[in-house]
């Protein structure tokens, strides 16, 4: 009798979440051969084999404010996806970070299908009981900071720590020296790398700025090279037009790795960027601009001091955080510079920053994490069967 085929419903919201998407997908696929891939994502999804019912390229909405104006489609698309979920339910949902939107989903399948949260909200870094609320959904949790596995712990949830899928990326591909070469750099040259982030209002509220900020640093430092990452083409036309506009001499790098791996100091935008760069040892300075009204509420709930992960986890400031009002190109320019001309200081903040990368976990993360949901979909016996483990 032949075995019926695993189906597996995956929902991601975001250019982050597409990525972790596409590579939980491909390990899925690795794992039961006949694995029905299905969910909403974007184009690396897609390419990994999932069948999407919607493409959320342009889904993702920072801030409350911002949010409650997109209400009307996003109430939209929680009802259509619902009732399309209960009409055909798959073996395990699983909706990937995105927690505005999973978070509300998840509340209104509650009990009716099983299952596994990948990139959970986090909750170690927030004041009150969100870690309770998203433990009574009852589907399980597979986070990837290990603060974050600890505090669903002791919120009662069924969490398990599988690690960061960064390791993997920022360790593989090519060496920086090979990089470089591809690139046209010179050997010995100094690089200022641009990391704007991967949202529409992230752009909006810092490129100009950052672009602004590069003007200073290469009016002070002429030498200095100046790359920008596209995190997703779609923004290339938009970024394109802002670096032609700067008269600045910025080359466009597709993705964020090559600049990471290439750069001597990195201006980025608060968020996974700042993991990436962490486990590569790379010093950065970190910045971030909210709406006023997200940038209060924000403040209310948080139960930690800082914005940047590498800093949350070391308890104090590793690297520099530029957030909201502080955010100017003076201040962004002056603590880029000041990495930039003090190697010893750069080298103690690369070593840091290496030391706190080792608590993300072992390579292999999305293995584990596919390998959880295949669990909460009750067939384990496809992993234990699997010749990839």
């Amino acid at each position: 009798m032949a075995t019926r085929s695993t189906r597996v419903f995956l929902v991601a919201g975001e250019v982050s979440g597409d990525i972790h998407g596409a590579d939980l997908a491909t390990h899925l696929a690795r794992l039961d051969r006949g694995v029905c891939l299905e969910g909403i994502g974007g184009r690396r999804m897609a390419a990994a084999g999932v069948t999407l019912v919607e493409d959320s390229s342009e889904w993702g909405i920072l801030g409350w404010l911002e949010a409650a104006r997109h209400l009307r489609p996003f109430l939209r698309r929680l009802a259509v996806l619902t009732a399309r979920l209960l009409e055909d339910p798959p073996d395990v949902l699983v909706p990937i970070d995105f927690p505005g939107f999973n978070l509300a989903l998840l509340k209104r399948l509650r009990g009716r299908i099983p299952g596994a949260y990948y990139v959970p909200p986090m909750v170690a870094v927030r004041k009150g009981r969100r870690a309770e609320r998203v433990a009574a959904l009852g589907v399980r949790l597979l986070a990837i900071f290990p603060f974050e596995a600890e505090a669903y712990q002791r919120a009662g949830a069924d969490v398990r720590f599988v690690g960061h899928p960064a390791v993997d990326h920022m360790r593989s591909g090519d060496p920086p020296e090979a990089i470089g070469r591809r690139l046209g750099l010179p050997a010995g040259a100094r690089v200022v790398g641009l990391l704007p982030g991967s949202r529409r209002q992230e752009l909006d509220r810092l490129l100009a700025r950052m672009l602004d900020a590069a003007g200073r640093i290469l009016e002070a430092d002429p030498a200095v090279r100046v790359f920008l990452a596209l995190a997703s083409p779609m923004f290339r036309e938009r970024v394109q037009a802002a670096v032609t506009r700067s008269g600045l001499p910025v080359v466009i790098v597709d993705g964020a790795r090559d600049v990471m791996a290439v750069s001597t100091v990195l201006l980025t935008a608060s968020g996974t960027a700042t993991v990436e760069a962490m486990i590569l040892g790379a010093p950065m300075v970190v910045t971030y601009r909210l709406s006023r009204l997200t940038w209060l509420m924000a403040n209310a709930v948080a139960s930690v001091a800082y914005a940047a992960i590498p800093n949350i986890m070391a308890g104090e400031s590793v690297v520099p955080e530029l957030l909201q009002d502080r955010a100017t190109p003076q201040a962004m320019s002056g603590a880029v510079l000041d990495l930039l001309h003090d190697p010893a200081r750069r080298g103690r903040t690369s070593e840091r920053l290496r030391q706190l990368s080792r608590s993300l976990g072992a390579p292999g993360a999305a293995l584990r994490a596919a390998q959880e949901v295949l669990a909460a979909a009750g067939r384990p016996a496809l992993i234990a069967d699997s010749a990839f483990q």
